[in-house]
């Protein structure tokens, strides 16, 4: 079996499209931590921007390889990796 039948055959489409979507969500209880209690200690800036490097990159690379679940998933992410950094300098 090849990896493309395998891939048919799990429905990795369907699987991928999934994670995809939730991929941005992952920082919002972060985010609302923030918000919320306004508290900013054991946050890593350093961290954040590298998140949003990496995010931003797998972005691009799914940019480049017209892969748009890729592009949009990461591209979001990164979105509010960025609104979570602003929000820690904020309250610091």
């Amino acid at each position: 079996m090849t990896r493309e039948e395998f891939a048919t055959r799990i429905r990795w489409s369907l699987i991928i499209s999934v994670i995809g979507a939730v991929n941005p969500f992952f920082m919002i209880p972060q985010l609302m931590g923030i918000w919320t209690t306004g508290r900013t200690e054991g946050i890593s800036l350093i961290t954040l921007v590298i998140l949003v490097v990496l995010q931003w990159g797998f972005s691009l690379h799914g940019f480049f390889l017209r892969d748009k679940p890729l592009m949009f998933s990461n591209g979001a992410a990164g979105l509010v990796t960025v609104v979570t950094t602003f929000s820690v300098l904020y309250f610091r």
